[in-house]
């Protein structure tokens, strides 16, 4: 049956799980989840550093320092997130393991971590805000291709340009890249930058209606679900060696 099923549909052997489009609309979706928190409760994006780095240089002319260092550190978890993730991966790579699981696995334990520690009062907002950029910056160097296109699930700017290139590119030329049509490509960053703006949509609304940290459970069960279709793979989970987003 697994046989059938991969010889009807190839991309399951183009590509891994975590670059198809299905799994990049989700990783946006938590994306867009996690920034509707920390947006919330921080003033800052969990993810969005590019908001973050402009924040910096506004409060730094402001003489603004409680929110400047909050920026700068929100941008320092960032990449520590991102670094630390990168020495897991090119170890697991080296000895020829699955990275994937494990990286989802922790996503899940730490949301679920930070939630509890926000709705209990354990800490506070800021240093949770901290925790959830520090895992943002762990997705973004791990998962950060869509359909084998290096595309960024935790960062708007290039997805918006990529989506509106390949549309324009259509209006001129039916094939694109690898003989795919242009508004195939179009259509898969649009599916993503509509993960990013129902993730903060339904963020902002079940924090509201359900309790103060649901956004946080929301990105933290997607991250689960993806973590149990990795583990059911019939092909290795992790996305193509190279490329790894800084």
């Amino acid at each position: 049956m697994a046989t059938a099923f991969i010889q009807s549909h190839p991309e399951t052997i183009r590509f891994p799980l975590m670059e198809r489009p299905l799994i990049g609309f989700l990783l946006a979706l938590m994306a867009g989840s996690t920034n509707a928190w920390t947006l919330a409760h921080a003033g800052t994006f969990s993810t969005v550093q590019s908001g973050n780095i402009v924040q910096i240089g506004y409060r730094l002319a402001q003489n603004d320092w409680p929110a400047f260092w909050f920026a700068f550190w929100s941008v320092i978890a960032f990449g520590l997130g991102s670094a630390v993730c990168g020495v897991v991966m090119t170890s697991f790579l080296r000895h020829r393991r699955v990275y994937t699981r494990y990286i989802l696995f922790f996503e899940f334990v730490a949301l679920v971590a930070l939630a509890w520690a926000a709705s209990v009062g354990l800490i506070r907002p800021h240093y949770v805000a901290y925790g959830v950029s520090f895992v943002a910056g762990a997705q973004g160097n791990a998962f950060h291709k869509e359909h084998g296109m290096l595309y960024g699930n935790v960062a708007v700017t290039f997805v918006v340009q990529m989506a509106f290139n390949f549309l324009a590119q259509a209006m001129f030329k039916k094939e694109g890249i690898n003989g795919e049509p242009n508004l195939m490509w179009s259509g898969l960053f649009f599916s993503v930058l509509f993960g990013f703006t129902l993730g903060g949509c339904v963020g902002f609304v079940v924090d509201r209606l359900v309790f103060d940290s649901s956004s946080l459970i929301l990105a933290a069960l997607i991250a689960l679900a993806i973590w149990l279709c990795a583990l059911a793979s019939v092909k290795d989970a992790d996305p193509t060696p190279g490329g790894m987003m800084a």
